[in-house]
């Protein structure tokens, strides 16, 4: 499932008017599916990719549309720290944020790989809308 809400146009001096464009990351469907739709009503703009490769691709052909980049860790294509380290290549500044089941096991990878934030996938909406407006 590839869903894009708005127009993929953007430049370094878009007024963003307070939307954030997330890029989520994650190749199981209903994962996908449902982070989808909680992203939306929350109020973001989000595009979904369901693989690490498609992924980057995809914030190449526009680096500056996005604000931030939530990814899963554990995919069979990428994992997310390798999601991380493709972004980064192509913009360093933007905010990256794991979702995985063991946030400990990232403590030494997520500094080195770039990865701003790592939140653990048992977390509320509230909790998932206040870490990513922090991050901003």
């Amino acid at each position: 499932m590839n869903v894009q809400v708005g127009l993929a146009t953007g430049s370094p001096d878009d007024y963003r008017a307070g939307i954030m464009r997330i890029l989520f990351v994650d190749d199981e469907e209903l994962v996908r599916d449902s982070m989808y739709e909680t992203l939306l009503a929350m109020g973001y703009d989000v595009v979904v990719e369901d693989d690490g490769p498609m992924a980057i691709e995809r914030f190449r052909d526009n680096p500056w549309y996005f604000d931030l980049v939530l990814t899963d860790m554990m995919m069979l294509q990428m994992t997310g720290d390798r999601v991380s380290q493709g972004i980064h290549a192509i913009r360093p500044d933007i905010p990256v944020v794991v979702i995985t089941g063991a946030p400990d096991s990232l403590s030494g990878k997520a500094e080195a790989a770039g990865i701003r934030r790592v939140l653990p996938k048992a977390l509320t909406r509230g909790e998932l809308d206040r870490a990513l407006r922090d991050i901003r």
